[in-house]
Parts: structure tokens; C-alpha cells; sequence
């Protein structure tokens, strides 16, 4: 009888090796479990640093190659971009023109009407756009002067000031100044009226509001009329460079 007693509590040796083995693991000492959970937490701290580093590292190559992959979309009717290490690509009409010959400077990077031919049934002979910002734009319109022979007959530089603001509500200048414009290979100039006019509401159409320049030449039965225009908001970073192609229109011969 105590021989049957005492089997319970006996142990043979692979039990006791068992349990031991599940006693380590079950119970290890507190600096150890510390220990081995401040490596996990910054573990999980470091890939989540890692992964967060990641995201904005992409989100900025994304950010940084939005412009590289911004299209610049041609106007309807115009070709494609002209580019030219000056800065300025020049337009030489010769005698394909509806006025005299002419030569005029455009902004490189602009884009030039293709049929001129349609243009030139409402006497436009030559248009540029920018195609980045549509609202900027130079033109070249020539139309009958009539009996006037220099644009001063059509008034003082201050009457035709006014009048290009008073066309339209809202419209008013703010620049005017007279100038000469070169005819020929010699000495010979034309008179030449600089107006400066803001305008907006209807005929800003719909970017609000926009500033016009125009420089206004008669010669040889001819009214000679650039026209430069840009958005108010981006006019005074456009401005140089379009009366620096206005100024730089030439009448090449003396027809």
C-alpha cells in the first residue's frame, strides 16, 4: 500500500526535464523580459520610422517631378512651340503680308497662328500665344488708313489714349508715350502712339482682368497696329519682354 501511494508523486526523468524546460520559458526574470520588449518596441519604432521616411521621401520625388511632367498643350490653330537661345524668336514677313514687309520680334517658347491666310480676312496678319498662359499674347493687325498719313492725324496722343479706354466699362489707361518706329535701311521713322490700357469685366473675357499694350503706326496707306496682352496678375513679369517685342517691330521697306 505505500508503495501505491508513493507512485503519483514520482517522476521519471523526461517529465522532469519537461518541466523544467516549461518553467524557463514561463518564467523569466524580469530584467530579461525588459530587456527583450525594449527591442521590440524599438523595432516597431524603427519601421515605422522607416516606413513614414519612405512615404515622404516618395511623395516628394512626386512633388518634384509634377513640373517635369506638366504638358504644355498647343493652342488650337498655331504650331508648336518655337524656341531660340535669345529669348526671342523674329518673324520676317517679306512680301507675305497684307501691309508692307515687316520684321517683329515674339517670345521664345510661344507658339505662331498656322493660317494666317483666314486671319488676314480680318486683318490680322500674324499671332503669337504663350502656351502656358493663354491670356498672353501678341498680334499683328494692319487695316486701311484712309487719307491719314501719320498717326497723328488720328489726334493727339492723349485723344486716342482715351479713346482705346473709353471703348469699353472699366477700361483705363495706365501708360501712353510717343516713340519712332524705323522704315527702311536708311534715316527714314514713322510716328508711333504707345497706349497702355487696363481693361476687364466683357472684354477681359474670363480671366477678370488683363492689361493691353498696342503701338500704333501709319505708313504707306497702312494702319500698323501690335498688340501685346497678358492677365493684370502676370503682367508685371511679362511686361518687359512683350514692349521689347512691340518696340521691335521694323517696316522693311517704303511700299
Amino acid at each position: 500500500m505505500p508503495a501505491a501511494l508513493s507512485a503519483p508523486a514520482a517522476l521519471s526523468v523526461p517529465a522532469a526535464l519537461s518541466i523544467a524546460q516549461i518553467s524557463t520559458r514561463r518564467y523569466r526574470h524580469p530584467s530579461a523580459v525588459a530587456s527583450a520588449r525594449g527591442t521590440d518596441d524599438r523595432d516597431r519604432r524603427a519601421g515605422r520610422r522607416a516606413t513614414v521616411l519612405s512615404g515622404v521621401g516618395a511623395a516628394s520625388l512626386l512633388v518634384g517631378c509634377t513640373p517635369c511632367r506638366a504638358e504644355i498643350v498647343t493652342p488650337k490653330g498655331y504650331d508648336d512651340p518655337e524656341t531660340s537661345p535669345t529669348g526671342f524668336n523674329t518673324l520676317r514677313s517679306d512680301q507675305d503680308t497684307i501691309g508692307c514687309a515687316y520684321t517683329i520680334e515674339w517670345p521664345s517658347g510661344w507658339c505662331r497662328l498656322s493660317d494666317v491666310s483666314s486671319a488676314r480676312s480680318v486683318g490680322v496678319d500674324a499671332s503669337f500665344k504663350n502656351p502656358r498662359d493663354e491670356a498672353s499674347t501678341l498680334a499683328v493687325f494692319i487695316s486701311d488708313a484712309g487719307s491719314r498719313r501719320s498717326v497723328a492725324d488720328q489726334g493727339s496722343l492723349d485723344k486716342v489714349a482715351a479713346s482705346r479706354a473709353e471703348s469699353a466699362p472699366r477700361q483705363f489707361n495706365v501708360g501712353k508715350r510717343k516713340r519712332k518706329t524705323k522704315v527702311g535701311e536708311g534715316a527714314t521713322e514713322a510716328l508711333t502712339y504707345d497706349v497702355e490700357t487696363k481693361v476687364g469685366g466683357g472684354t477681359a473675357g474670363r480671366f477678370g482682368s488683363a492689361v493691353e499694350l498696342v503701338g500704333i503706326t501709319v505708313w504707306g496707306g497702312k494702319e500698323y497696329l501690335i498688340r501685346a496682352t497678358a492677365s493684370a496678375s502676370s503682367w508685371p513679369e511679362e511686361r518687359a519682354r512683350l514692349r521689347r517685342c512691340v518696340e521691335s517691330f521694323r517696316i522693311l521697306e517704303t511700299c
